[in-house]
């Protein structure tokens, strides 16, 4: 098992998957152009994580900025949650988001309901990150 970790830019925050833990954790600003390629480089590693029947993710996002794009990317992404979830995979979320967006919060919310998903949604003060 690997541990895939990216470092975060401006525009594309930083992601550590570490398979052995099953922990999953997104982290920062998301709207650089490569972005996809950043999702599905993660989306593929999470595939492979998935054919091996996991027991359990833990999953923490705490996206300060997300544009539409990455919008997409985080719904794919949610996608795949799901289906690990319904194979037999215990999932956690936490999504945090910065206090006070409230646009975000509804988002999210957008998010867990479109995919009929339970995770907990936090707003956290903007200086934690």
């Amino acid at each position: 098992m690997s541990v895939l970790e990216i470092p975060a830019k401006e525009a594309a925050p930083y992601v550590r998957f570490d398979e052995e833990n099953g922990t999953l954790q997104i982290k920062g600003k998301s709207y650089d152009d490569d972005v996809v390629m950043l999702f599905n480089m993660l989306r593929t590693k999470l595939k492979a994580f998935g054919s091996n029947d996991p027991e359990k993710l833990d999953v923490n996002i705490y996206l300060k900025y997300f544009n539409t794009s990455s919008s997409k990317c985080l719904f794919d992404l949610l996608s795949d949650l799901k289906e690990l979830e319904d194979n037999g995979t215990k999932l956690s979320i936490i999504w945090n988001f910065v206090e006070g967006d409230e646009e975000m919060g509804e988002e999210i919310e957008d998010f867990r309901d479109s995919l009929d998903m339970e995770f907990d949604i936090k707003p956290l003060p903007d200086d934690l990150a």
